[in-house]
């Protein structure tokens, strides 16, 4: 469970960026975040990201209260979550097989359970076939799911995905959609900043729209709302 209580973020530039919102995201629940740009959402991923700290209030995630961990900690408690971002983040001088079996090493996994585990989740991402590729091989959409399966190799509980649409054509878009889709599905909890109002409106999931750092709807099964 993932829970913000009367968080406010001030940059020191005085740019309030999120202003007393609240709310509670269960385990397995799908959430978009949408919002006009500097609305708020890439704060929020970051805050739950533990790259920066809130002004004031409180976020806690499984029972943690993220104020509490020590900088020693946190690489622990991020492992809990997975990310994607837009522009996918691949090391360009490896394989797809050697992109997702990074996210394992570095967490010391042992080379057994790597090379069980990775060609797991990339026939998962429909990239079983491709292991051995480049990313400078593969379309937009199929290093998009690289990244996803680099997310996902560790088991994380917690999804975070930042516009993982935004580079993408729209056919290509709706794929990456039901692979997402199908990860809520086996019990991840997806949160996903967006813009896309196609997507939105079609998956018909649970909508917390923010304006100008302010919640200013929370909607399940949501569509997207234009701003005023």
């Amino acid at each position: 469970m993932i829970q913000f209580k009367n968080v406010t973020k001030v940059y020191p530039n005085g740019l309030c960026a999120l202003s007393n919102v609240s709310f509670t995201i269960a385990n397995g629940e799908f959430v978009f975040v949408v919002g006009a740009s500097g609305a708020g959402k890439t704060t929020l991923m970051k805050l739950l990201l533990k790259e920066i700290e809130p002004t004031s209030g409180s976020i806690i995630v499984d029972d943690i209260d993220l104020s509490s961990l020590k900088r020693k900690e946190i690489p622990y408690y991020r492992r809990k979550l997975g990310v994607v971002f837009q522009d996918f983040r691949l090391l360009l001088d490896r394989t797809a097989y050697e992109n997702v079996a990074f996210a394992m090493e570095i967490l010391g996994a042992p080379p057994r359970e790597i090379r069980r585990r990775v060609p797991i989740v990339l026939n998962m991402v429909g990239l079983g076939a491709k292991a051995h590729a480049y990313p400078y091989q593969l379309s937009g959409g199929e290093q998009q799911r690289v990244a996803i399966a680099r997310a996902l190799v560790n088991n994380p509980s917690i999804l975070i995905a930042d516009e993982p649409t935004g580079n993408l054509d729209p056919a290509t878009a709706m794929e990456i959609m039901k692979i997402l889709s199908l990860i809520n599905r086996r019990g991840t909890t997806v949160i996903m900043a967006t813009h896309a109002k196609n997507i939105v409106n079609a998956m018909r999931k649970r909508v917390l729209q923010f304006r100008k750092g302010v919640l200013i709807r929370d909607e399940q099964e949501g569509g997207y709302f234009d701003e005023p």
